[in-house]
């Protein structure tokens, strides 16, 4: 999981969406992607979302968000089906894009939004995009990466907010697609993956074991790095099965830092709970920033300060902890799982934007029924589980798909 960083936003960058500098910019977005090994697209049903547009409805995109590039193979599916995208897409993205970079995320249809605040510039610009705009709106509902391309990670409720607040302001029918991207390996990554379990070793000081399975050496892995951050934060290891003992970690380092700083729990699931936490500490740290300017030297302000950056921190670690899901490889030991696991290790301990391609892959998008918000009244919370579990249900789908093509 890529760090990042948390603060105000120093700007709010607009969607300037081109269709024709998308389709110009084409041979750019497959040199992206063929540098992550993604080397062929399918796409099933782009149709539905032309369809949906031609009749002047609104349309949000609400897909799983897996692999990094996604959102090129979104716009791919849509010059294939005849169709053009805004993206929804975190600040932190156009603030380490650089100049250039902002250019052409905003060119490609995409805008900002601070997600650990309300951010009423990307909500009207989402609002306005389903009312009135002729292009379709594609947001990731997961919010941040995961690399679980077989599960989608809990679906926050903006999304369906928004999709629902457009409704009800608007003159047009609003459409939702639940849609899916699915990576498969069309060259067998296994060298590769081998020689980076060796590196990944080498890196905690442990003798590569090459003789060892793949699978069993992920998980001597993964316990190995958790029982150490568990003696790091609680002074000793725990027993219990892997995915309750990353819940456990995740939930004892939260309530340490809310404790720190005096929050009551609020409830809400440990995504929830960070950000509301991140939130806080965002405030603190740059009332903290301000008074450092004001006084020269102050010790007690900069150890203070520190110690807001170790919180932030301990954060970064819990989102990166509640990404893994425990039994997630070892349940069902597909290429895919394995590559995937290998890829947060090393994007995880190398500190790294992205993780070394390895193998070739192509990907599968396919697009759901919509759901159309004019024949039903939903809340929020139950578009976004219907929507959850119809992303889920699509990617199920294309994996027995796939298990059958492959016997």
């Amino acid at each position: 999981m890529n760090p990042q960083p948390y603060q105000t936003p120093p700007n709010w960058w607009p969607s300037r969406l081109s269709p024709r500098f998308v389709r110009a910019t084409r041979f750019w977005r497959k040199g992206d992607l063929a540098k992550l090994g993604i080397h062929e697209i399918e796409v099933r049903h782009g149709e539905r979302i032309s369809e949906s547009l031609r009749s002047g409805a609104g349309v949000l995109i609400l897909p799983n968000h897996s692999f990094h590039y996604d959102s090129h193979v979104m716009i791919e599916a849509g010059i294939r089906s005849g169709w053009h995208t805004h993206f929804m897409s975190a600040w932190q993205v156009f603030q380490l894009a650089g100049t250039f970079g902002r250019h052409m995320l905003q060119r490609h249809g995409a805008f900002s939004i601070n997600r650990e605040g309300t951010d009423t510039k990307a909500y009207r610009q989402a609002l306005s995009i389903l009312s009135s705009d002729p292009h379709a709106l594609v947001i990731f509902p997961e919010g941040d990466l995961y690399h679980s391309n077989d599960r989608v990670m809990p679906f926050r409720e903006g999304a369906a907010a928004i999709a629902l607040s457009a409704m009800k302001k608007s003159d047009r029918p609003i459409h939702v697609y639940p849609a899916v991207m699915k990576c498969f390996y069309t060259k067998d990554p296994t060298p590769e993956l081998i020689e980076m379990m060796n590196q990944l070793e080498y890196r905690i000081r442990w003798r590569p074991r090459p003789d060892l399975p793949l699978i069993e050496r992920i998980y001597r892995f993964g316990e190995g790095f958790l029982a150490s951050k568990e003696i790091e934060y609680t002074g000793s290891t725990h027993p219990g099965e892997l995915p309750e003992r990353l819940r456990n970690l995740a939930d004892f380092v939260v309530q340490k830092v809310r404790e720190q700083l005096d929050l009551k729990f609020r409830g809400g699931d440990i995504v929830d709970q960070i950000r509301t936490v991140r939130g806080v500490l965002i405030r603190l740290t740059e009332k903290a920033q301000a008074e450092i300017q004001e006084n020269v030297s102050n010790p007690e302000l900069e150890a203070r300060l520190e110690l807001l950056k170790q919180q932030m921190d301990d954060m970064f670690f819990v989102t990166q902890l509640s990404s893994y899901r425990g039994n997630y490889t070892v349940e069902n030991p597909t290429i895919e799982r394995i590559a995937e696991t290998i890829d947060k290790f090393e994007e995880d301990l190398f500190e790294l934007h992205y993780p070394t391609p390895r193998g070739e892959r192509k990907v599968v998008v396919q697009f759901g029924d919509r759901v159309d918000l004019s024949s039903h009244k939903y809340t929020a919370a139950e578009l976004t589980q219907l929507a959850e579990s119809r992303v889920q249900a699509l990617m199920d789908e294309v994996n027995r798909e796939r298990a059958e093509a492959v016997r």
